[in-house]
């Protein structure tokens, strides 16, 4: 079947979405094309498998449910100038396209789904994650980035009567955030009693763990690995390649437009706009690139995209976590309790015009 739009979404995250809906909302007709059924707050899903009752399902809903525009379940095999095919057999022609792919975490599907395209069978995984867990003393979490350390505080704060251990190949945790940052989330997750190993490259080994640099052994009874995201480019690498940087990433400039290809545009975390990769940031560039494309239909000139400093508020469990403002680091409860309500899942749906799904 062969379809056509002003406007085509490879992806339904954040970006993607938030773009949706703001063209749709003025009258551009698009396409947003997914291989999963539903839209998720993805920095929800960790408390999700640790404490799923505070949380139960509200960060998950189906496209269909609230999507102004349509949508179609499918997988990108090939994108060109004009069209793309589709893993169905669909081929769709557009005068524009943007790219929101995302990245996938190749070890973690609790993080971010994978093979669970199906809503009904994404919840069903969380409940997987949290039983393994329930039936689990000793856990070992492999990395030490934001995913690491919010794994970490949301199982020790769940479960005290399981052993955490969380690892990191460098001498502190969250790379790239201020070193207060990086103090504080240690203090929080100690504090939780969780077992903070630096400096050391834990692998596999006859049912063991064991750490290349030391020789020191583990034996978790689960295992969690957050050690990296790859982008979803693989539609791109056939003819598109040389819109990608040697990481894998789109190339964008200072509208989001990509390099060296017309009527393309990348947002979210395919893309390497120059800014953290959080979800709030990419629904922001949703947004700023959809008023863009609309100024471009009508032969309008529109402004660059104003690249933020990076903010993040990370949780370590359900009562601490750290505030990093570009002019401060903080612990205060006024600002942490924020995100701690129902982390953001309200918010982020009122954003795209919808609500969650409580039921």
């Amino acid at each position: 079947m062969n379809t056509s739009t002003q406007v085509l979404i490879i992806g339904g995250g954040f970006a993607g979405v938030s773009a949706a809906q703001e063209l749709e909302k003025k009258g551009v007709s698009t396409i947003l094309v997914d291989k999963k059924n539903y839209f998720e707050v993805t920095f929800a899903t960790l408390r999700n498998i640790a404490a799923p009752e505070t949380v139960k399902n509200s960060a998950r809903k189906t496209y269909r449910s609230f999507l102004q525009g349509a949508f179609i379940q499918a997988s990108v095999r090939k994108l060109s100038a004009n069209s793309a095919l589709l893993d169905n057999g669909d081929e769709i022609t557009f005068e524009k396209v943007i790219i929101a792919s995302g990245t996938r975490y190749p070890t973690l599907s609790a993080a971010k789904p994978s093979d669970s395209l199906n809503i009904v069978d994404r919840n069903q995984e969380m409940v997987d994650y949290h039983q393994q867990l329930r039936s689990s003393s000793q856990v070992l979490i492999i990395g030490g980035g934001v995913v690491g350390v919010e794994l970490a505080g949301e199982i020790a704060y769940a479960m005290p009567e399981i052993t955490v251990t969380l690892t990191h190949n460098k001498a502190s945790l969250l790379d790239g955030y201020k070193e207060k940052a990086q103090q504080k989330a240690l203090k929080q997750l100690e504090s939780l009693g969780v077992n903070v190993i630096f400096n050391s490259r834990f692998e596999e080994k006859d049912g063991h763990y064991i750490d290349n640099k030391t020789g020191r052994s583990l034996s978790p009874d689960m295992v969690l690995t957050a050690t990296g995201v790859l982008p979803n480019n693989e539609f791109l690498l056939d003819s598109l390649a040389h819109t990608l940087n040697p990481h894998g990433f789109i190339n964008v400039d200072e509208k989001l437009a990509v390099i060296g290809q017309d009527n393309f545009f990348a947002l979210g975390d395919i893309a390497d706009v120059g800014e953290a990769k959080l979800g709030y940031l990419a629904q922001q560039q949703g947004t700023y690139l959809a008023k863009s494309i609309i100024k471009q239909l009508a032969n309008k000139s529109s402004k660059a995209y104003k690249r933020n400093p990076l903010m993040a508020l990370i949780p370590t469990g359900q009562k601490t976590g750290v505030v990093q403002l570009p002019f401060m680091v903080t612990t205060w409860k006024g600002l942490v309790n924020m995100k701690q309500k129902d982390l953001f899942i309200k918010k982020m749906y009122s954003a795209f015009g919808t609500e969650p799904d409580l039921s």
